[in-house]
């Protein structure tokens, strides 16, 4: 399981993570310096949106690569609303290389 996102804590945005409900942003790290990852929209196992996830006209959210020689890129990612429960599966673009599409879990 992965850890609880607290207030020192981030999100890879190639693996995912667990942040508390009622979380008003997620902050994502990405640590390749050879691409920057674009956040598709979470959704549920039923294809429902992430409640609060920004939706168009916002631009989906993009996670820059990480610097050259070190260290990681993140952005904040303001939620519309507050977090609530659920699992919520996302893609990127480019896809990520692990494999196993990340997730977002509110608990």
């Amino acid at each position: 399981m992965k850890k609880k996102v607290g207030a020192d804590e981030t999100v890879p945005v190639c693996t995912g993570g667990t942040i508390a409900s009622g979380s008003t942003s997620i902050t994502f790290t990405n640590s390749d310096d050879d691409n920057a990852y674009t956040i598709n929209t979470p959704t549920d196992s039923s294809g429902n949106q992430m409640p609060g996830w920004p939706a168009p006209p916002q631009q989906a959210p993009q996670i820059g690569a990480a610097p050259q020689g070190g260290g990681d890129s993140t952005k904040i990612v303001q939620l519309n609303s507050r977090a609530v429960l659920g699992t919520y599966n996302y893609t990127t673009t480019p896809t990520c290389p692990e494999g196993t599409p990340p997730k977002i879990v509110v608990s």
